[in-house]
């Protein structure tokens, strides 16, 4: 290259010169570095780290640290190979020009495969792509222009002995290939891959009657063979024939044909239609029942007989059907035959449940709404009322295990229901210890109160519980042992009331205490005093007259 210039014009040759300067310098300050990284690790170059092949551009001279890092599980790192030898964990490289280091990981359990993938014709497939199996060590390969593939890191499964790989190329059909390992590099793994063809079904009454497989498009492997099958599910159509890509060595009026997939093929099913009519069920109310048809379909063809069947739901039940002229069936099973266009609905009622009522005690109660039966409709609501007998006290309704105390209850009969209803006499309970003076419990002591009785166990306890007299807020407590002296106490009373007592009998007391003691109980005057004469000529009838009132007191 010739440059004209002015020698007296020095601000053009100082431009010169500094060009010069700089053309001569270009390319020689900076160098490129190919860095590859095969397998699975981590390069760090001046501390920064790649995991993936880069091209990096560095000065003229620069010393460039390079690291490896195994930072993924069951990857480690072998060497570098290029103008990086070795397997150090670090080494620096001098930018003196460019330079291509590869740096190799290798996964744990893992092993080279090498093969070859052709046609069912034995010719190469190019571009067929490889995978391991599916993770996150996945590798992949491509098979070249000889249809020869290699591929480093492949997985081995948990059992240590298999190798999984997926081959997959447009045109023909995906195949996994199981390879068994027996040494580090398996070679010549040779694969055969299908060519796969297209077959169109078609049925143009698909909505009637039906092909199998069904109307659409498949992709079959070549020579795979296929059966198609025609039905008519609905009994509105018939069955004609197959016409189209049919195999010459098929009958085409056959329900079912064999197609051998050697090409593209497109196949139609052909069906005649039938003079049908139309049947529609239907029931009173949804929730009350399910009616059902066989044959089932809203479609049939004329004359068919059809069985009309029901089920009433839990609560309810079957009463009749009638057709769209209003005529009415009380069959529960009912066989038609249809010549026209027709519709039945199926009338179902509510199912009826039995109340049953238990009485304990003297009252009644009211119902409502009233029945002689105790019979009534699902979900009606029964209100029910106790109403006791004078002097009785109501106590509780009983429906199982569920107690309710309020005198008015609702029973809501969505089932057969039973319920107790329990009147009380009012009562009083007396629980206390009787004792002997000075010697403690007294055992075998009669305790009565009103008719009701009990006798103290071995320590002199006891508990009676005793009915109110009608109208009386008192009532007497009669002790009675033979040897001791009758004893009576006058306590306040209500209804279920817990009287605690601790009465002491004596064997120290006037005969005619005693007696007067039992008059009063027997008299019923709740302790008033009754004047009496008694006339005893001898201790004799004295005697008898103790015994008699003993006897009534008993």
């Amino acid at each position: 290259m010739i440059f004209m210039f002015n020698t007296n014009n020095y601000r053009t040759l100082f431009i010169f010169l500094t060009l010069i300067i700089l053309l001569n310098g270009c390319g020689d300050d900076e160098y490129t570095l190919y860095l590859t990284i095969e397998g699975k690790g981590v390069i760090s170059l001046n501390n920064t780290g790649y995991e993936v092949s880069k091209t990096l551009v560095y000065e003229a001279n620069e010393i460039v640290t390079v690291m490896y890092i195994n930072d993924y599980d069951d990857w480690e790192f072998v060497e570098y190979t290029g103008d990086l030898t070795g397997s150090s964990s670090s080494t620096n490289l001098t930018m003196d020009s460019d330079k291509r280091v590869t740096a190799t990981f290798s996964l744990e359990n893992s092993v080279q495969v090498n093969g070859s993938v052709s046609d069912s014709d034995d010719n190469p497939l190019e571009g067929v792509v490889i995978y391991s199996e599916a993770g996150a060590n996945q590798v992949s390969g491509v098979t070249d222009s000889n249809g020869e593939y290699s591929i480093s890191n492949v997985p081995v499964t948990s059992d240590d002995k298999r190798v999984d790989l997926l081959f997959e190329k447009n045109g023909f059909a995906s195949q996994v290939n199981y390879f068994y390992k027996d040494k580090p590099i398996m070679s010549f793994q040779d694969v055969t891959l299908h060519r796969v063809y297209n077959l169109e079904v078609n049925n143009v009454f698909y909505n009637k009657g039906s092909v199998s497989p069904v109307h659409k498009t498949y992709t079959l492997t070549e020579n795979e063979v296929k059966t198609l099958s025609a039905t008519t599910y609905s009994n509105a159509l018939e069955f004609d024939k197959w016409f189209g890509d049919v195999p010459s060595t098929e009958n085409v009026y056959s329900n079912s044909i064999s197609v051998t997939m050697d090409k593209n093929r497109t196949i139609f099913a052909s069906f005649n239609e039938l003079t049908t009519y139309t049947i529609q069920l239907h029931s009173n109310y949804d929730d009350y029942g399910t009616v059902t048809q066989d044959p089932e379909g809203v479609t049939q063809v004329a004359g068919s007989k059809i069985e009309l069947s029901n089920t009433p739901e839990e609560g309810y039940m079957f009463s009749y059907w009638m057709d769209h002229h209003g005529q009415i069936y009380d069959t529960n099973a009912l066989t038609i035959t249809l010549n026209e266009d027709n519709e039945y609905t199926c009338v179902f009622n509510k199912q009826s449940y039995q109340l049953t009522i238990e009485k304990t005690g003297e009252g009644s109660y009211r119902i409502n709404p009233s029945s002689d039966t105790l019979r009534y409709l699902k979900d009606t609501q029964v209100t029910l009322i106790a109403i006791p007998a004078s002097g009785w006290l109501f106590r509780k309704w009983q429906q199982g295990s569920s107690v309710n105390a309020n005198q008015q209850v609702n029973i809501v009969m969505d089932s057969d229901k039973s319920i107790s209803l329990t009147f009380e006499w009012p009562y009083a309970e007396f629980m206390g210890q009787v004792i002997e003076l000075n010697n403690g419990g007294l055992a075998n002591v009669k305790v009565m109160a009103g008719p009701q009785s009990t006798t103290t166990n071995n320590d002199g306890y006891f508990y009676l519980k005793a009915d109110i007299p009608k109208n009386a807020d008192t009532m007497i407590l009669l002790l009675q042992k033979s040897g001791y002296c009758l004893q009576s106490t006058n306590y306040s009373v209500y209804d279920q009331i817990m009287v605690n007592v601790s009465p002491t009998l004596s064997q120290s007391c006037n005969v005619l205490e005693s007696i007067i003691q039992a008059l009063k109980i027997l008299s019923g005057q709740n302790g008033a005093p009754i004047a009496f004469d008694i006339e005893a000529n001898s201790q004799n009838d004295l005697s008898e007259i103790i015994f008699m009132m003993k006897h009534l007191a008993e």
